[in-house]
């Protein structure tokens, strides 16, 4: 069976641990639940789950203490750990700060504030895989790219946005950090357009929509799409439900307790940070030799040994793997035209512009003349043909500017998207996406 992720519940109370497996089952995930510290540690040394999702006390040791021994064995140290809470405590995220936990899931653990909390360690979890299937494949091209990350830890000097006209209250709870103020979501946006920030934070003035679809458009801006936003909210004005809705990344209300807000706002950084770091790594497998010279994509040689390296792995895994193509035929058209170094320069752009749209675990890759391969690991179809559509309403609505052509150019791209079947192989797989671009 196909699912989003592999999900251990560890938990000393079975019934809390049946409806927390019930309630990810409704959205995709899978896993498995066990009550033990000791049960939790072979578990997750012989399956490898993605996230570790615990309750503070387990049969025979803590949540804590199953963090601090996953980081110390083999194969298990970056297993994201996720702290499900009996009751708000600042001293209890200072801990979990200190054992280098995720996240902590404070009362009530309703569904949809579980679901969204545990969705960006989905993907911090697919991320630090894909590092290590793309690395895999590039040492086939003589590529040694660096798996071993770097420390994340970070007390001082972080960048934040912080946006409202009454937000400057938190300013105690962030000392330390390197604050911009925007009076207004729009004011944000500009500076976001501007400078990186390691995480948002939103405090909603009495009409809080612009503040609410900030969030959502974030979400879905594939440059900020990873961009931690922390919204704190007078009672009533903005429902907890309501910001994990519109993609929150946690959620306040006040009053505040400095220290809470503080050690959630430093897991988030740390968060951001580390996923930096991995795209950082991703990079390195991006060389001469596995370069496409005319696009500074991925080269054809290396989709092909990538895509049979990810085939191999998400088949028998049950992991969701979806390829995307885009055939531009205008690019010919500019060729016989104008010649050889027009149709290279609009073709470098629209490659630009398609990498520019993808998120840093996406692979894309020149598949022939003027066709490019996208292949989103850990996707469904659904969400791959969401990525699909957006990618080619841009190209087609943007004006490229090509050296010598002395008009704007337009292009319209012809695009099919398949995901990976039990039957497929990767040539099966490539045909089924291809057979209306063709």
């Amino acid at each position: 069976m196909i699912h989003l992720a592999n999900i251990l519940i560890a938990a000393d109370d079975p019934a809390l641990a049946q409806e927390l497996l019930q309630k990810i089952r409704r959205h995709g995930y899978d896993g498995r639940t066990v009550a033990s510290l000791d049960a939790a540690l072979a578990t997750a040394r012989q399956e490898h789950p993605d996230i570790v999702l615990a309750t503070e006390t387990l049969i025979g040791g803590t949540a804590l203490g199953l963090a601090k021994a996953l980081k110390k064995t083999a194969g298990c140290a970056e297993i994201p750990v996720c702290l499900a809470a009996a009751g708000r405590s600042a001293e209890i995220k200072l801990q979990a700060l200190a054992a280098g936990v995720d996240d902590v899931l404070s009362p009530p653990l309703d569904e949809t504030k579980l679901v969204a909390r545990l969705r960006p360690l989905v993907r911090l979890a697919i991320m630090r895989a894909e590092l290590h299937q793309r690395a895999a494949t590039a040492r086939r091209f003589g590529i040694d790219a660096d798996e071993t990350l770097p420390p994340t830890d970070v007390e001082t000097d972080y960048p934040l946005l912080v946006v409202g006209p009454a937000a400057s209250f938190l300013t105690t709870a962030l000392a330390g950090a390197r604050l911009s103020f925007a009076s207004d979501p729009f004011v944000a946006d500009d500076l976001l357009s501007r400078n990186n920030f390691d995480a948002a934070i939103l405090v909603p003035e009495s009409e809080p929509s612009a503040y609410l679809d900030f969030c959502a458009q974030t979400r879905n801006n594939p440059r900020l799409f990873n961009l931690p936003v922390l919204i704190v909210s007078e009672p009533g004005r903005v429902g907890e439900e309501v910001a994990y809705h519109h993609g929150a990344s946690g959620f306040f209300s006040t009053p505040i307790n400095p220290t809470e807000v503080r050690t959630s706002v430093l897991t988030l950084v740390r968060r951001q940070r580390l996923r930096w770091e991995i795209r950082k790594a991703l990079t390195q497998t991006l060389q001469p030799a596995t370069r496409d010279a005319g696009t500074g994509l991925y080269s054809r040689s290396f989709l092909d040994a990538y895509l049979t390296d990810r085939v191999a792995y998400s088949a028998p895994h049950g992991r969701h793997l979806s390829i995307m193509f885009f055939r531009v035929p205008d690019i010919e058209g500019i060729l016989q035209r104008f010649g050889v170094e027009q149709a290279e320069h609009l073709r470098l752009q629209v490659s630009q512009w398609i990498t520019s749209l993808l998120r840093g675990e996406d692979v894309t890759a020149r598949f022939a003349e003027n066709e490019f391969c996208v292949v989103l690991p850990d996707t469904p179809k659904a969400e791959a043909e969401i990525v699909m559509n957006r990618i080619a309403g841009v190209l087609a609505y943007t004006d490229f500017a090509v050296k010598d052509v002395y008009q704007p150019v337009k292009i319209w791209a012809r695009v099919g998207a398949a995901d990976l079947q039990p039957e497929d192989d990767v040539s099966s797989l490539i045909a089924r996406a291809r057979v209306n671009i063709v």
